[in-house]
């Protein structure tokens, strides 16, 4: 029987043959029938391990699995990108209950303490909202070298292209003495390739991302709209009103708001959000849906802000997808008002202990 150590070992990174993790948040009662409707029965193959499985598809793809949290998922193959890729942005746009780990820019900027930034590509693209007054409607940077960020972080010092700077990827050097070398990239879509010395790291390495990633998603759903009755058995009419508003702030004005609107809810990706916005003035109104898990969320927009209504459990995914989305479309320069909700956005990687 297939035990863990068999997947450690058939998944050793190599210069040659580059691991990759894709992390998906699932949303799934029953992890095993999940996988058998994802892939089909004669293409799961059980583990000792009731949280792994190894999983084969058409293509000639092999995937190991890995449930062990059940929220979100690692897709691990030795395999080629394009065709593991391709399997699982099939599944994610079809299906509700599955989606991409969203990583907003600062997430990608510091990724582990002390890293070594070999690789940054940046890309931003606003041609939906650019208008003669856009000082930068498309920047895509690709930086080679030792500490190759600190050129987009002067580009970003100036307040004129600050919004237009949006970290896509990132390529590190990531040593640790008892665990050896290890070359991680990632990117915001939660996709990781990495060569070295210890599958191990690799994997340490995924859960920082990881856990980083779900501080924010945690922290918006905590933000959630409740309403508590004063008297669940009808003595006492009213009650209390809990949460409140994500609010995010524009570092510049939408110019175009009906540009803005027919992007952002037309449903499409990324963002697979729909709405029928209603705008009064200089304000709109959207009752929207998120495709990815189907919860209504009220969205208000204003000139340079956006508020958000999760209800009470709906999925904090959506206002993370939301926010690395319009980083590299409208403003790479947002901020959140909420205090800690903008710690949990900015906030660097760190190391606390190994698992």
């Amino acid at each position: 029987m297939i035990i863990r150590s068999d997947m450690m070992g058939r998944l050793a990174p190599s210069p040659a043959i580059p691991t990759k993790t894709f992390v998906l948040e699932v949303h799934a009662d029953n992890g095993f029938s999940y996988l058998q409707d994802l892939v089909g029965q004669h293409g799961l193959e059980e583990t000792a391990d009731v949280y792994l499985h190894r999983i084969h598809i058409n293509e000639g793809v092999e995937f190991w699995v890995d449930r062990l949290d059940d929220r979100f998922w690692n897709f691990h193959t030795q395999d080629k990108m394009r065709p593991a890729y391709r399997f699982l942005r099939n599944k994610v746009e079809e299906r509700r209950d599955l989606d991409w780990m969203w990583l907003p820019s600062e997430h990608l900027q510091q990724v582990w303490p002390g890293a070594i930034t070999r690789c940054v590509h940046a890309e931003f693209n606003a041609r939906e909202f650019a208008t003669d007054e856009t000082a930068s409607s498309r920047l895509r940077v690709q930086l080679w070298g030792k500490d190759a960020n600190h050129l987009l972080d002067y580009i970003a010092e100036n307040p004129r292209y600050r919004s237009s700077v949006a970290y896509d990827s990132v390529e590190t050097i990531l040593y640790d003495e008892d665990l050896g070398m290890m070359d991680e990239a990632i990117n915001r879509r939660g996709r990781f390739a990495t060569s070295g010395e210890s599958m191990e790291f690799h994997l340490q390495f995924v859960r920082v991302m990881v856990n980083r990633y779900r501080a924010l998603v945690e922290a918006c759903e905590r933000q959630a709209i409740t309403w508590t009755p004063f008297d669940q058995d009808g003595g006492m009419e009213g009650g209390s009103l809990g949460g409140g508003p994500i609010a995010i702030k524009f570092s510049n004005p939408i110019v175009d708001l009906d540009a803005f609107l027919e992007t952002v809810f037309s449903s499409r990706a990324p963002y697979r959000l729909w709405g029928v916005p209603e705008v009064v003035g200089d304000v709109a109104f959207v009752e929207a849906v998120d495709l990815h898990v189907g919860h209504r969320t009220r969205m208000d927009i204003g000139p340079t802000w956006m508020r958000v209504y999760l209800e009470k459990g709906a999925c904090g995914n959506t206002v993370a997808r939301l926010i690395s989305n319009l980083q590299s479309s409208f403003d790479g320069a947002l901020t959140l008002l909420s205090s800690d909700l903008q710690e949990a956005l900015a906030a660097h990687a760190s190391v606390h202990h190994r698992n």
